[in-house]
């Protein structure tokens, strides 16, 4: 699971937004209780307010001061920072409200982010000796949890680290623009964030940073800490898990750590605090045989550590992935029933440690496939019961796993049962998150799991009593949305009906009223815009027009209103910006507007892109030859060509081996086999074989990244998982090698096709999407042709994902937890595919269809407003 998906679950029940939506009085902003400065400037950005003294001037980069705080102290941290620095004339930045705070220290929160609430930026080292000293002294005994990116100031909550003070980007490794400081010859490289003290090898330590540097060392030396780490098992803001050996005893062991004040969850409880609450029922469950042994509780460096029993084994969750038939090609009933008399094994064994430990009186509050161990021996063991509590509490825990806690609210006993139902239904298809968006999912997908597993009826029976939402008004008519889904579910589906419900459900969705988005959709929104192709309007006004159900222009006019306004600046690329917004106005008849907004985004500067089709070169290059076919403008195709010949280069084509591209990333959208699509399009506009050279290269480059799985199959390998989808897989691959391979006969890579093809056969996929879900296997089954039976399947198969919103029929986004509307994550996307399937060479992808026209060498002016 994507931890950074839970704080944008705070704001809606329904839709992924962004939690500085919350409207709640206490959540007001930090500079609300402050009175800025005559001539001092208060500007926001993001998550951060801030503090610039008149003329202002700065270093580009260098050593900066970092306050940490408390919920309960912020105000008052903030205070004596704003007491020290504005009379000093030193720039500030600081968290902009408590709920800003809450998600910086939050579990699951960034760790190279942690703690940090306020930053401090010196003119110089003399300066920042100064402010360590005396400020130091001003708040010595304020708690806050530790700044882990930075090395700790005396013992209060100020913190130092070297970084870029002036935002300033280079790429990284994988290609990925990320921000930057100069090395001592003007060279930038990334600003890494780390989650410990790195300082950059060529920086000279400042002896006031050396000084803490040395205190923290002998301070580490003589803390006695009787383990030796051999791994770890597992991080979080909370803390660390551990496999260690005793000193002492030289038994292995397991270390949970929990740093005081971080690892927050909604009620504000720290980490500190759940680790008591588990060291206390590990007490009270000892030598029951169902969780670990515990074996000491120590106090070092500030955090606190559990010592457990080190036990043998693997979680339920990983052996599902291992087990699960349906994730494979080919899959017989023999696996099907094998499976299955191994996961009621499982679940048996489950029930009766659940029955323990309530016998004990006690609740487990957070059961879910990963906290469940497996031993050799075939037991079962609980762990991680931070979480637990007493039957007889009536509060909830304010932490819990998507897809196993009940959106009823019910607690202690009642929410391990909901939990276990969950579990009985997740072993089989894990898509449990999508109860508390549809109250008919549970029972939808219980009769699945019946009549695909061949189990009793009484299974499903059960799954569906104990998961019933108690907080109802009582029995209600099943949903529109509801019945279109069982119908698809048995075969008999309506599609132009159920098209025109996804139609309603997204225009249901629609908020002209904000700024930031036009249609709810994936977090991308908050970081991409919510504008451009992949997650925002444009993408959804060009998935409705091509599925035929025309224009909207209210919804044109918001689109290329916040482009005028400039929300869209920053971003270019095809899918994340003003490109794709200029293909879609132009799609959609708006050729001046689509000219004018593309004249707008070649201003943006070349060597600012990345490669990728997703935001780069490749996109930029396949978008201007489209508007070349379309304009007859030949100079566009001579833009695209050079693009074309600029990006071979960066990539090193086509004689660098695939080596040579380090760690960059591989795939349709952000990989070789983008920059492959635009060389096969350019070949087509020009007749130069140079360009499917090229295409050859960067399409062997990714399927060396691609491995063999054991179904057969051919996926992409992104270095800790081997994956089958557009964005990230090897069907995103496949589909650019189906255009290659209508112009030049190649038998082993028509090998690999088929493979390809055997990757989107997989009945069990987790995700509904275009860009990584079932849609984008459809549109590639669609678009490879051949036997039907794969496509049929998967079409038949949504019927797992649907959900209803307002009546209508809509699909959930990326990780299940919230709806979506766009075209890489959500409805949109789902509209796409099925209508291309339904049409079978209806509409793709952008630039997947191959263009019926080349451009004529003589150049057209071309008008724009």
């Amino acid at each position: 699971m994507d931890m950074r998906y839970l704080e944008f679950c705070l704001t809606d029940p329904l839709f992924y937004d962004s939690p500085r939506e919350i409207a709640d009085a206490a959540a007001r902003d930090y500079l609300a209780d402050l009175t800025v400065p005559a001539g001092w400037t208060a500007s926001r950005k993001g998550t951060w307010t801030f503090l610039r003294p008149p003329a202002a001037s700065l270093p580009a980069q260098g050593w900066k001061v970092h306050a940490s705080a408390t919920l309960d102290n912020a105000r008052d941290v903030l205070r004596e920072v704003w007491d020290y620095c504005v009379p000093r004339g030193v720039t500030f930045k600081f968290l902009a409200s408590p709920v800003d705070l809450l998600l910086r220290n939050s579990k699951y929160a960034d760790r190279a982010g942690s703690g940090k609430f306020v930053a401090i930026y010196p003119q110089d080292v003399d300066q920042l000796g100064t402010i360590l000293r005396e400020l130091g002294a001003v708040l010595d005994g304020s708690k806050g949890p530790y700044v882990l990116s930075d090395i700790r100031w005396g013992s209060g909550p100020l913190y130092v680290r070297y970084g870029g003070f002036a935002e300033r980007f280079c790429r990284s490794d994988n290609g990925e623009l990320v921000l930057a400081i100069a090395t001592p010859d003007g060279r930038l490289v990334p600003d890494q964030r780390r989650a410990s003290f790195t300082p950059p090898s060529w920086v000279d330590i400042p002896e006031v940073v050396a000084t803490s540097i040395e205190a923290r060392t002998n301070q580490g030396a003589a803390t006695r800490f009787p383990f030796r780490i051999v791994r770890s098992l597992h991080f979080s803001n909370g803390g660390g898990v551990y496999l260690a050996v005793d000193s002492r005893s030289g038994r292995e062991v397991v270390l949970k750590e929990a740093p005081p004040y971080a690892g927050l969850d909604q009620d504000g409880t720290d980490a500190v605090q759940r680790l008591l609450r588990e060291r206390d029922f590990l007490k009270k469950l000892a030598n029951t045989g169902v969780v670990p042994e515990l074996y000491e509780h120590l106090v070092c460096w500030e955090h606190h550590f559990l010592v457990e029993e080190y036990i043998e084994g693997r979680s339920v969750g990983r052996e599902m992935v291992e087990r699960i038939p349906l994730i494979r090609a080919g899959t017989d009933d023999g696996h099907v029933r094998e499976y299955a008399a191994w996961a009621l094994g499982v679940l048996d064994k489950v029930s009766r440690c659940v029955r323990v430990m309530h016998d004990n009186g006690i609740a487990f509050g957070d059961l879910h496939p990963h906290n469940i161990l497996l031993r050799p021996d075939g037991g079962v063991r609980f762990i991680d019961l931070e979480m637990a509590s007493y039957l007889t509490d009536e509060e909830r825990p304010a932490l819990g796993a998507p897809g196993y806690v009940a959106p009823d609210g019910r607690a202690g006993g009642d929410a391990d049962r909901y939990a276990l139902a969950c579990l009985r239904l997740s072993m089989f298809l894990p898509l449990t998150t999508l109860f508390p968006l549809d109250r008919d999912k549970a029972a939808m997908l219980a009769d699945s799991v019946v009549r695909r597993f061949g189990l009793p009826e009484s299974y499903a029976t059960e799954i569906i009593e104990t998961t019933r939402d108690r907080g109802g008004a009582g029995p209600r008519k099943r949903s529109r949305a509801a019945e279109l889904a069982a119908d698809v579910d048995a075969g008999t589906p309506d599609w132009p009906v159920l098209c025109r419900s996804m139609r309603d459900g997204i225009l249901a969705s629609a908020t002209p009223t904000r700024t930031d988005r036009l249609f709810p959709g994936d977090i991308a929104q908050f970081s991409h815009t919510g504008i451009g192709m992949a997650y925002g309007a444009a993408g959804v006004l060009h998935a409705l027009a091509a599925a035929g159900f025309g224009r909207f222009p209210e919804y044109e006019d918001w689109l290329l209103n916040s482009v005028r306004q400039g929300r869209c600046d920053g971003q270019v690329g095809f899918y994340t910006g003003l490109h794709g917004v200029a293909y879609v106005l132009s799609g959609l008849g708006r050729d001046d507007d689509a000219l004018a907004v593309l004249d707008r985004a070649m201003l943006a500067p070349r060597d600012a892109l990345p490669a990728s089709l997703f935001a780069g070169l490749a996109g930029v290059g396949l978008n201007l030859l489209h508007f070349a076919l379309r304009t007859g403008d030949s100079s566009l195709l001579d833009q695209a060509v050079d693009l074309g010949t600029e990006l071979a280069g960066r990539l090193g084509l086509p004689l660098a081996p695939a080596a040579t591209t380090g760690t960059q990333r591989a795939g349709l959208l952000h990989g070789p086999s983008g920059a492959a699509l635009l060389f096969v399009r350019l070949f087509e506009a020009t007749d130069d074989q140079r360009f499917l050279d090229l295409a050859e290269a960067a399409l062997r480059r990714d399927l060396d990244r691609c491995v063999e799985v054991g179904d057969g199959s051919l996926q992409l390998d992104e270095g800790w998982r081997a994956m089958p989808y557009v964005e990230t897989g090897s069907v995103g691959v496949g589909l650019v090698l189906r255009e290659l391979l209508r112009h030049r006969e190649r038998p082993d890579l028509a090998t690999a096709l088929s493979r390809i093809r055997r990757a989107a056969e997989a009945e069990l996929v987790i995700c509904s999407g275009l860009f990584n879900g079932r849609a984008g296997l459809i549109t590639f089954l669609t678009a490879a042709g051949g036997d039907d039976a794969a496509l049929n399947r998967h079409l038949r198969r949504l019927a797992w994902h649907i959900v209803s919103y307002q009546d209508h029929v809509a699909f959930p986004g990326d990780q299940l937890m919230r709806l979506s509307m766009d075209l890489a994550t959500g409805s949109a996307g789902v509209l796409l595919a099925v209508r291309g399937a339904l049409d079978h060479n209806g509409p793709m992808l952008p630039f997947l269809t191959p263009p019926e026209s080349r451009v004529s060498r003589q150049p057209r002016r071309i008008a724009t407003s």
